[in-house]
Parts: C-alpha cells; structure tokens; sequence
C-alpha cells in the first residue's frame, strides 16, 4: 500500500511539472513543434492529444493541455495524500 501511494505521488508531481511547463512556456513548446515537423509529434502525444490546425499547434492549445495536466495531476495527488494519511 505504501508502495502504491508512493508511485501514485510520483506520478503526481511529473504530471504537475509537465502542467507546469505547458502553461508557463507554451511558446517554447509551439515553436519547437512547428519548427520539426515529423519526429517530434511521436515525443509530444503523451500531453498532447492536439488536433492539428492547419499543420500548427497554437499556444492555446498547449495552454489548455497544461491546465487539463495540472488537474491530472491533483487528482493522483489528492488520492496519494489520502491513501498516506489513511494508511496511518
């Protein structure tokens, strides 16, 4: 049990960092996108189930990814926390 709650706590905080850099440097991630066309888009599907505009991401659309990351993100903290303080 205390194995899972660690797993499920290190899950959390990856997830809040990826949120993290989505929401406060979204430009960074368009321009790398944009900027390599093919081999990145294999890299990014894990935070980013985009639908492609015109062969562009947009900032908005990283934006949005990181904030729907940060929820993740507390959702798997919240049940580490509880399963720790449960557990005692």
């Amino acid at each position: 049990m205390v194995i899972a709650a660690i797993l499920t706590l290190a899950l959390g905080s990856v997830t809040a960092f990826l949120g993290t850099v989505y929401c406060f440097k979204p430009d960074m991630i368009v321009r790398q996108v944009n900027e390599a066309e093919g081999h990145t888009r294999k890299l990014l599907h894990f935070a980013l189930p985009i639908r492609w505009r015109e062969g562009r991401v947009t900032a908005q659309q990283v934006r949005s990814t990181g904030i729907g990351l940060f929820l993740l993100s507390a959702f798997f903290l919240i049940v580490a926390i509880t399963s720790i303080l449960g557990h005692h």
